[in-house]
């Protein structure tokens, strides 16, 4: 029997690929681009998992997810909160809303599989574990797992990883001394030290959206031509 995944990104690059890497796979998948029509085809669809961007129209990933754990019937669908690259993920909101992973874009198709995967296994095993359970024999909580280690303030603002290049032996530079040879000198050297998967970050995130409004500008211009 085939298995549905309801996958609710605005971002109709992230769609189609999701759809490309589980083309091969027993997969119905159900796209919607906002969390108010997630919230709505929940409801009339009953998917076995849910992947939800986390920043989008309507309702966001987390509040996709709340709903669900609030659902009277279907609350233990598992559901994967899909971030952005430069997307700031809020863990403590995530665990709050009872998210079951996530997942960074842009992502290998063979770690979405695996992902999802992972997370239908353990939810058909957390079913059958509730269903052998002795419901007049006290259930001991589940032990918590240790909260993961919190990433410095400073790492998490610094996406591109610049900190680490100017920490490199640049002499302190003030407002006075900077001049444009200075200039010239330290941004060679940061695009030098930009690595490939930066570059790509960048392209998945921009591209798309330059290559829409491009698109969306020209057919305007036609339509007042």
């Amino acid at each position: 029997m085939r298995q549905t995944i309801l996958l609710a990104d605005d971002s109709p690059t992230i769609r189609r690929l999701v759809n490309q890497t589980l083309a091969d796979s027993n997969f119905r998948i159900v796209e919607v681009n906002n969390g108010d029509a997630a919230i709505k085809s929940f409801e009339e669809i009953r998917p076995n998992v849910v992947l939800a961007d986390i920043y989008m129209p309507g309702k966001n990933g987390y509040q996709v997810c709340a709903y669900i754990r609030s659902h009277a019937e279907l609350n233990r669908t598992p559901v994967v909160l899909l971030v952005g690259a430069f997307e700031a993920f809020d863990e403590d909101t995530a665990k709050q809303a009872g998210a079951t992973a996530s997942i960074k874009k842009p992502f290998e198709p063979s770690a979405l599989i695996e992902l999802v995967a992972s997370v239908l296994r353990s939810d058909h095993e957390s079913h059958e574990s509730h269903e052998m359970l002795d419901e007049s024999a006290p259930v001991a909580a589940p032990a918590r797992e240790p909260a993961a280690p919190a990433v410095p303030a400073a790492e998490a603002d610094d996406l591109l990883g610049l900190e680490s290049i100017f920490k490199e032996e640049i002499p302190p530079l003030t407002a006075a001394t900077i001049s444009e040879a200075d200039i010239d000198r330290i941004a060679d050297r940061v695009l030098k030290k930009l690595s490939a998967q930066v570059v790509e970050n960048i392209a998945w995130e921009i591209l798309p959206d330059i290559t829409e409004k491009i698109v969306r500008e020209e057919l305007k211009r036609i339509n007042e031509s």
